[in-house]
């Protein structure tokens, strides 16, 4: 923390007519919040955005990917915004400073607090986009994904995910309302499945695993994996129908997808 916050917070601290007593314990322990806000002081953990983030446990790893580099476009928009907004702030002090009269050192003092706080900011954010880096390196290793994988890749794994990504919010629906929701029956239409076959097939599933619990046996996360992973495979060629009720003989533009190493078969 710097002298200028210490002094800035001496004036705030008068002004709200705090007794020295505990004026002096509050100060004392403000480099400790300064200290503590820099490592943990942002709004989410590496945690939640590992485990909590709905895109991040979905059943595709470059969808998975494609979170990490969504999360670092929007941290690097970030530190773009505050880098020109320190740069621009500095400035202003420079002018300012051949100037004596008082309203010009106030505002000189105030930007140095802005700036030291900015600051702060763009070090945690630094660090984020150094985490969704490393998440993003660790999700292309553990799922042999060349460095110059394409937009065909992507695409290829994309009915897949939004098969499971239906059934899961199917299990949600059921097990939260014991129904199934108008946005997931649009949803197996859109991707060709009939919902009430694809609903069957939730409630069947939801059984069997109650019927387990009740049977004292262990039930993982991994079933509720396996089940999705077979709703995959049982409805891969479902859209083929919804394609073909639009008009369309194939998803996309094979010849306007970006170029680019495709995944070894």
């Amino acid at each position: 923390m710097t002298d200028d916050n210490i002094e800035l917070f001496t004036k705030v601290t008068d002004v709200a007519k705090l007794n020295k007593k505990q004026v002096a314990k509050i100060t004392a322990r403000l480099p400790e919040y300064h200290r503590a806000k820099s490592i943990i002081g942002h709004g989410t953990s590496q945690t939640s955005y590992s485990l909590q983030t709905m895109q991040m446990i979905s059943d595709s790893p470059l969808s998975r990917m494609k979170q990490c580099l969504a999360q670092i476009d929007k941290k690097y928009g970030a530190l773009r915004e505050a880098y020109f907004s320190v740069e621009k702030l500095k400035i202003e002090a420079r002018k300012l400073e051949k100037n004596t009269d008082h309203e010009s050192q106030l505002r000189i003092r105030e930007i140095l607090t802005q700036t030291d706080s900015t600051t702060i900011s763009m070090q945690t954010t630094l660090r984020q986009i150094g985490m969704f880096q490393d998440m993003y390196d660790s999700i292309k290793k553990s799922n042999n994904i060349p460095d110059n994988w394409s937009e065909r890749d992507y695409e290829k794994q994309e009915i897949s995910h939004m098969v499971k990504s239906s059934f899961r919010l199917a299990i949600q629906d059921l097990s939260a309302n014991g129904r199934i929701s108008h946005a997931c029956v649009e949803y197996w239409e859109q991707l060709g499945i009939h919902p009430q076959v694809a609903e069957i097939r939730t409630r069947k599933y939801l059984t069997d695993t109650q019927m387990k619990i009740n049977a004292n046996d262990y039930v993982s996360i991994q079933e509720m994996y396996t089940f999705l992973d077979e709703m995959a495979e049982e409805f891969k060629d479902a859209h083929k129908e919804a394609l073909k009720r639009i008009g369309l003989d194939c998803i996309g533009s094979e010849q306007f997808m970006a170029e680019g190493g495709t995944k070894p078969t």
